[in-house]
C-alpha cells in the first residue's frame, strides 16, 4: 500500500510540474511566439494527460481506486489549463487579424 501511495504521489506531482509549466507558456505578446509557446505548452500538457491516463488505467486493472485528493486536483488543473490553451488559441487567431505582429 505505501509503495502504491508514493507512486500515485510521484505520478501527480510530476503531472502537475507539466501543467505549470505549461500555463507558464501561455501568455505572449507576439503571435510567432505566442504560438510556439503553445506548442510547448500543448506537449506538457499531453505529457500530464498521458501521466492521468496511465494512473487510471493502474487503478482500473487494480479494480479499486487509490484516492488521492491531490491527484483529482491535478485532474482538475489539467483541464483547466487545457481550457486555457483552447482559449488563448483561438484569441491569438481573433487579435492577428485585428493587430499586425508588433516588430
Amino acid at each position: 500500500m505505501q509503495k502504491n501511495t508514493e507512486h500515485t504521489l510521484n505520478l501527480t506531482m510530476t503531472m502537475i510540474l507539466k501543467i505549470g509549466s505549461a500555463r507558464s507558456m501561455i501568455a505572449a505578446y507576439r503571435y510567432e511566439a505566442a504560438r510556439e509557446k503553445l506548442r510547448q505548452a500543448e506537449t506538457e500538457l499531453l505529457t500530464a494527460q498521458r501521466l492521468q491516463v496511465r494512473r487510471l488505467i493502474e487503478n482500473a486493472k487494480a479494480q479499486r481506486f487509490v484516492h488521492s485528493t491531490l491527484f483529482m486536483n491535478a485532474q482538475s488543473a489539467l483541464v483547466n489549463v487545457m481550457g486555457e490553451l483552447q482559449m488563448t488559441e483561438n484569441l491569438i487567431g481573433a487579435f492577428e487579424r485585428w493587430e499586425p505582429e508588433a516588430a
